[in-house]
Order: structure tokens, then sequence, then C-alpha cells
């Protein structure tokens, strides 16, 4: 009955929700994770700042999205100085679970050599980014909430 659209009493969702609170505070630890028998972990890239899509090239190459709006390209597995190869961070809008979301490389790369991104842009549609105003005493989401409303759109892009 909680999830359906009708109007229901406060507390008729409360016992539900106290159950799955309780089950997840005595749920093991994250990071507590056995791995299967053949398994192992271990750390490729370092340095990176909110890593939200990794893609691989059959040529080797690897492709990092962070949610700031920056692309990075590693030469191979073992490269530890990635270079920029997209800095969309000014019409990125990356507050809370906005940013760029997700990458995508051609079907034909690295002959055609184009990575497709989706990410939310900072402006209406038919706007021009940066939408946001900040400052370090006002959230983006206040400080738009403010103004009128959120004026953010998503995007796809094309990046050569």
């Amino acid at each position: 009955m909680c999830g359906q659209f009708v109007r229901v009493p406060m507390r008729a969702c409360a016992a539900p929700f106290f159950v799955l609170l309780v089950a997840l505070a005595l749920a093991s630890p994250a990071g507590a994770v056995t791995l299967p028998a053949g398994f192992s972990e271990k750390t490729v890239f370092t340095g990176l700042s909110q890593p939200t899509a990794v893609r691989f090239s059959s040529d080797g190459r690897v492709f990092v999205a962070e949610k700031s709006g920056l692309i990075k390209e590693f030469e191979s597995l073992t490269d530890t100085t990635p270079r920029v190869v997209a800095d969309l961070r000014t019409n990125v809008h990356d507050y809370w679970d906005r940013g760029l979301l997700g990458i995508a490389l051609d079907p034909n790369f690295p002959t055609k050599n184009v990575i497709y991104a989706l990410y939310t842009y900072d402006a209406p549609i038919g706007g021009t980014a940066p939408c946001t105003t900040t400052s370090a005493a006002i959230p983006p989401a206040r400080a738009a909430r403010s103004a009128g409303g959120f004026r953010e759109s998503s995007r796809t892009a094309r990046s050569r």
C-alpha cells in the first residue's frame, strides 16, 4: 500500500521502514566481501575524482568519465598518467546525483575516433551553460530553487 498513489497515514509505512533499517544495521559492513575462488581484487587506477563510467577500447586504451565532466584516457591498464580528452565541466551540472553520467565509444572505435557522453546540462533546454549560481554559503540546489526552480536539462554530446 505504501508504494501506491493513495493517501495513507505515515505510521502505516513506518513499520516496514523500521524493519528495513534494522536489517541494514545488522548487515555486514561494506568491504567485507569474500571473492569466489580464482578471483582477486586489485586497484588499477588511483587519483580519480568520482568516476562514473569506464570504457575499454579494442586497442588497449581505457576511458574514464568523472562526475565533474572530465573524460580521461589511459593508454593501457598500466598507465599511471591519464590524458584529459574532453573537459565538459563548464556545461556539466554535477551537484548531488547529477553530472557526467555515462560515456560510450563509437561501435567502430578506434577507426571512428568518437566518444559519446551523457550528462546533466547546466542550463534549461535552449539555454546557455553555466546557469547555476552558487557560493560557498548556498548549495547549488537551494540557489536554483530560490531562483525559481532548477535550470538544467540533459544532453548527449559527441567528442572527436
